[in-house]
């Protein structure tokens, strides 16, 4: 019995899952200590109104970095596919064929965010025109960087994908208050967040193309290869625009409809329940690549698929439980300030939109990594329900949480159901 039992352990620690997403869990961990520190030293620094400001520009940031998860998601699942048939060649006509895509995309996003800088300064009451630039440049840089990280993370190379992803928090302390020393306002962690992205950018590409390959694989055929990235590209963007209205659009929208301090508030209330969402990150990362390589191998899904739920539904589980006992405490970590105190009582419901919303997303991922990118459907109409939801009851903070709550139950649900359906196909 206790040698079955510790066979058992054994197999369970030597999970590639438990392995890879404990790689990145400490590397999350890090990074979520260090931007907890960033977060804390912007709202230290800068006023309740400029510390909103930054966080609907980051906001701003988020939405547009779709298009990164999109190409992100891409690169994995081919990298993923070609790791588990060993074959270099076809990594290496990635690389060729990812970054041409990558230029001519940039240069019409780059050409578009132009033409669209003044309508979203007036949108959300932004003074200064440049701060969108910046935003801008740093959405840029990130869809660039795209190719590295989705290639790292394809062929479980977690160690090098966690350094990457933790020196980019790193500099943006480093620089954000440098600047904020020198006198400098919210535009300091804006011009921090592109030197954040420029810089792993230059390291990754130098160690991505500076290594001669085995050449392209002769025996791929291109023409078929261009066609599949091209549908997958378009479905995962729009599968990713929906999880990323889904999970943004109430700070833009809150911003809107409140005032500055109170959309402040709701900025930090909505870092504080995305916490949890983050420290389950890990998993998202481990298991996207790993489906997709199970799934190129025909081999069975179910027992990773339900060791995935079980890690985040008792992690998430356990973090709402303290939401909802300690929210003083929650507070003190994050927001000890006067002006944060009213979040006391929105801690422990928000958490469970979180926990919700964890299940959907993880759900959404099992399907974009084997292939069944028409989900898009469901994230996208999801993603519109909820903003009219918020657009139609927006008298208090709890009127939009709940609205963020139904909907996400109702994703998870549909979700479900597509499963039910079209999961064990």
């Amino acid at each position: 019995m206790i040698v079955t039992v510790v066979a058992l352990v054994r197999r369970f620690i030597r999970h590639p899952l438990i392995t890879g997403s404990s790689i990145v869990f400490i590397g999350s961990f890090l990074v979520s200590i260090t931007n907890y520190i960033y977060n804390l030293l912007m709202g230290r620094f800068l006023t309740v109104q400029d510390y909103g400001l930054l966080t609907s520009l980051t906001s701003i940031l988020v939405l547009l970095g779709l298009f990164s998860n999109a190409f992100t998601n891409v690169f994995v699942k081919f990298s993923a596919s070609f790791k588990s048939q060993e074959n270099e060649g076809g990594i290496n006509l990635l690389k060729a064929y990812g970054i041409k895509s990558l230029r001519i995309f940039a240069l019409c996003l780059l050409v578009l965010l132009v033409i669209a800088s003044p309508f979203i300064q007036k949108f959300l009451h932004i003074d200064h025109i440049e701060y969108i630039f910046l935003i801008v440049s740093a959405v840029i840089f990130s869809l660039f960087l795209t190719l590295p990280l989705g290639i790292l993370q394809g062929r479980m190379q977690f160690l090098l994908l966690s350094a990457a992803n933790i020196s980019q928090p790193i500099i943006k302390i480093i620089v954000s208050v440098a600047l904020l020393l020198l006198g400098f306002s919210v535009v300091s962690p804006l011009i921090a967040i592109s030197v954040s992205t420029l810089i792993p950018l230059i390291i990754l590409y130098y160690m991505l193309f500076s290594k001669k390959g085995r050449g392209i694989n002769k025996d791929l055929d291109a023409g078929l290869f261009r066609k599949d990235f091209i549908h997958f590209s378009y479905t995962f963007f729009l599968a990713g625009v929906g999880i990323a209205l889904l999970s943004n659009t109430d700070i833009l929208l809150v911003r809107v409809f409140f005032s500055d301090i109170v959309s402040g508030q709701y900025a930090a209330l909505s870092l504080m329940g995305k916490a949890i969402f983050y420290l389950i990150m890990p998993i998202n990362f481990a298991f996207f690549p790993l489906i997709a390589y199970k799934r190129e191998r025909k081999e069975r899904l179910f027992g990773t698929v339900l060791l995935a739920f079980l890690i985040v539904g008792s992690a998430s589980i356990l973090l709402s439980f303290i939401y909802f006992v300690f929210p003083s405490l929650v507070l003190g970590i994050f927001f000890p300030a006067p002006d944060y105190k009213v979040l006391k009582d929105y801690l422990g419901i928000y958490s469970i939109y979180i926990i919700l919303f964890s299940f959907a997303t993880l759900f959404a991922n099992f399907f974009l990594s084997i292939g069944k990118t028409d989900i898009y459907k469901i994230s996208l109409f999801a993603a519109f329900v909820q903003i009219f939801a918020i657009i139609l009851f927006h008298k208090s903070l709890l009127e939009v949480i709940l609205c963020l709550l139904i909907v996400s139950l109702l994703f998870l649900l549909v979700l479900i159901g597509y499963y039910l359906k079209h999961g064990k196909d």
